[in-house]
């Protein structure tokens, strides 16, 4: 406040689309580094939309910040899906398809493959969902696939409910065929393959409910379930335990959880018991300077020794192996046959 109790003049607001223009004009004149400060400055403000996050994103992506790409294409993510208004980018009519893309390609120059085609996966359902993947005819087809997926998929509750394992995942398998991007389809499909104990076929099921629907925690259920069952105990209580931590008020994958520690823990005990103690080698090797041995057996010597004015015979170790024993029972047969030769000339003889 000035002289006089009157206020200072405060700064015009920064004004958005001022900003905008001026990030504009950066990337006409191809000066990505001048036009990712402006989308700093938008993005500083109060944000109400994800584009200045999305162009954000993508000068990030020329400019090779691949983790700053991921970062702001997370909050894209954040907002509602909306289409790009007539600004179609590389077949993404929304914005949740064009920033799954650019996550795409972050994570492939970081190397993450895996992590890339979870993204581009993602993408495509978001695409086909509306039917705008090439699928159908303006926009028709992609809802007619659909129809025929749910009608496939209700086929294959119907059987599953009777336990036909077989013919329930026949139907869901149809159904994919006309929408592989269904995470209730390969749900589905995954609970049959358990039933059928058919682990790394449920598996890769389990990790398509992920990829489709990350939020949806039966896919994690179902991928500690089928891991647990495989003996893969570390890795089915770690994705367990994500699980419990998106829905902690969850009995069923708190009961596997629980199990599935306990297994761990028995394991780990069973482990450290067999596991020699740091200090058993060294006296061991104590034991063998002293030269004191445990003789196997123990016959006298003719050689006495004498320690404390008492005189005893003195023991030594002799060692037997099934090798000996045999010679031997071969030589005594031997000499048996012997005598017995000679005790027979004599008497004929006579």
């Amino acid at each position: 406040m000035g002289l006089f109790g009157k206020k200072e003049p405060q700064a015009a607001p920064l004004d958005p689309a001022y900003i905008l223009a001026e990030a504009q004009e950066c990337l006409k004149e191809k000066d990505l580094e001048g036009a990712l400060a402006k989308f700093d400055e938008l993005c500083a403000l109060p944000v109400q939309s994800p584009l200045p996050l999305l162009s954000r994103a993508t000068c990030r992506l020329q400019l090779g910040k691949y983790e700053g790409v991921l970062e702001d294409c997370e909050k894209v993510l954040q907002f509602l899906n909306t289409d790009l208004g007539g600004h179609e980018e590389e077949q993404c009519t929304t914005v949740h398809s064009l920033a799954l893309l650019r996550m795409a390609k972050a994570h492939k120059e970081l190397g993450q493959m895996d992590e890339a085609k979870s993204a581009l996966m993602r993408r495509n359902a978001v695409e086909h969902k509306l039917g705008r993947d090439g699928s159908g005819q303006d926009g028709d087809g992609g809802e007619g696939d659909q129809a025929l997926a749910e009608e496939w998929k209700e086929k294959g509750n119907a059987e599953y409910k009777q336990g036909n394992w077989a013919e329930a995942l026949a139907h869901y398998r149809n159904g994919l065929g006309y929408d592989m991007y269904n995470a209730k389809l390969h749900s589905n499909a995954c609970m049959a393959l358990i039933n059928l104990k058919r682990w790394s076929q449920a598996l890769k099921h389990a990790e398509q409910c992920i990829v489709l629907e990350p939020e949806w925690v039966k896919g994690y259920y179902m991928k500690g379930r089928i891991l647990s069952s495989e003996s893969k105990l570390e890795q089915a209580r770690d994705v367990l335990r994500k699980a419990d931590a998106m829905e902690p008020g969850n009995a069923k994958i708190a009961e596997l959880l629980a199990e599935v520690e306990a297994r761990v823990d028995y394991v780990e005990s069973r482990l450290r018991r067999r596991k020699p103690r740091a200090d058993e080698p060294a006296k061991a090797e104590d034991a063998g300077d002293s030269g004191t041995e445990q003789p196997v057996e123990d016959v006298d010597s003719d050689e006495d020794y004498c320690e404390d004015g008492t005189c005893r015979p003195k023991k030594i170790k002799l060692s037997i192996t099934r090798k000996d024993i045999f010679n031997t029972a071969v030589d005594v047969g031997a000499a048996l046959v012997g005598v017995a030769l000679v005790w027979w000339f004599v008497r004929r003889d006579d």
